[in-house]
């Protein structure tokens, strides 16, 4: 460098242009400081008290949401998976368990879902799901330990649900509960949770593809369970996964917008929902589903994290989205019957009283709520949802 730099060598002289320069580097640092500073104390004031607790009520789209599968590791297997023989060798594999499905339920005993050692021949509709740690299985804490260590296979069968799940259980299993995952996923480990959520999905595309959509014939299963092809015109499906909008309507006094649905009690609020339609982005889907349904216009769309919602076949892609003008807010009257902005005050006196039921903790519905609203919220309509289907 010349004489000229920083640094450099002799007495130090600047050009104009980079006297200028540095003025500007060291207002533009200033400017900075002072916006941080500002921040901090944005920070501290927006810190309120609702039902006695302190939260921060940060922008709620910092960082992406926690859902209640998101923890559990399910090696699929795919390519092993592909060989015609698979399935026989993970059924009489040691350690492989099964989940059963009765309906649109599974069996709960305790707080964890029960599976079984397979037994007798393989049957026609079983699955493999995919292979997981056997640690994290139930009766992996128990004094014997689990029967083997490492990965274990995980097989679904569907069957039709008798009249209780003691019937189901059989005897000696103790008191055991019907889990509907609608209800039932907060209560459940992550495994759990995404393993039931897996064998729903599944065994509900099955239930609806016994048939090809080309030409009509009779399907065969392939790929353990995981494809469907036509013996007579050749054609191939795969199980599918429908996307849908679910969004968390904001205004910039940090009120949120729930909608009531004529297909609910009429208490019931929810953040609001719709499947993209053919041709459309996620984006379009979100702001037109919201004015159709809410009658605001939104804006600042913030992707916030995905839940497979398997009834029968949807991925529910949550988003924050800012309202233009709070005040157009309206229902549609063909699927909703209300639409009402809460502040944070307002939605726990109203919970507290039993005004409004929230969804249950399950859905990344309720997530994006306590997201907004900072931490957990304790409503009576819980007790309602349980794990007991409705």
């Amino acid at each position: 460098m010349g004489s000229e730099a920083i640094g450099g060598a002799g007495p130090r002289r600047f050009p104009e242009l980079t006297l200028i320069r540095l003025m500007l580097l060291v207002q533009s640092a200033a400017k900075v400081t002072l916006h941080s500073g500002l921040m901090r104390a944005c920070l501290l004031r927006e810190t309120a008290t609702v039902d006695g607790m302190h939260m921060h009520h940060r922008d709620p789209g910092e960082g992406l949401l926690t859902l209640p599968q998101d923890d559990a590791r399910i090696d699929r297997r795919d390519v092993e998976r592909k060989r015609p023989e698979w399935l026989a060798e993970v059924w009489a594999a040691e350690g492989t368990r099964v989940l059963r499905i009765y309906g649109r339920s599974a069996l709960l005993l305790g707080d964890r879902l029960t599976y079984e050692a397979p037994s007798g021949p393989l049957p026609e509709n079983a699955i493999v799901l995919g292979a997981v740690d056997a640690a994290e299985l139930p009766g992996a804490d128990s004094p014997a330990g689990p029967a083997v260590s490492g990965q274990v296979h995980v097989v679904t069968v569907a069957q039709p649900k008798p009249e209780t799940a003691e019937e189901a259980a059989g005897p000696g299993e103790g008191e055991v509960r019907w889990a509907d995952l609608r209800f039932a996923a907060s209560e459940l480990t992550s495994l759990d949770a995404a393993l039931l959520t897996q064998a729903l999905a599944i065994t509900a595309w099955h239930a609806r593809s016994s048939f090809c959509a080309a030409c009509g014939s009779a399907t065969v299963v392939e790929v353990s369970g995981w494809r469907r092809t036509c013996p007579n015109c050749g054609a191939q499906t795969f199980p599918r996964t429908d996307p849908a909008v679910i969004t968390a309507v904001l205004d910039t006094a940090d009120r949120i917008l729930l909608g009531s649905a004529h297909r609910w009690e009429a208490r019931r609020y929810s953040t609001f929902a719709g499947f993209v339609e053919a041709g459309e982005s996620v984006e379009a889907a979100l702001v037109r589903e919201v004015e159709e349904e809410a009658g605001v216009l939104v804006s600042n769309i913030r992707y916030m994290g995905s839940q497979s919602w398997p009834f029968p076949r949807s991925l529910m892609l949550g988003h924050f989205a800012t309202a233009e003008d709070p005040s157009t807010a309206r229902p549609d009257g063909d699927e909703i019957r209300d639409v009402r902005w809460f502040s944070r005050e307002e939605l726990a006196t109203a919970v507290d009283s039993g005004e409004v039921a929230l969804p249950p903790r399950s859905s990344i519905s309720r997530v994006l709520i306590e997201r907004w609203y900072g931490s957990p919220i304790h409503a009576a309509s819980d007790q309602q949802w349980g794990t007991q289907p409705r």
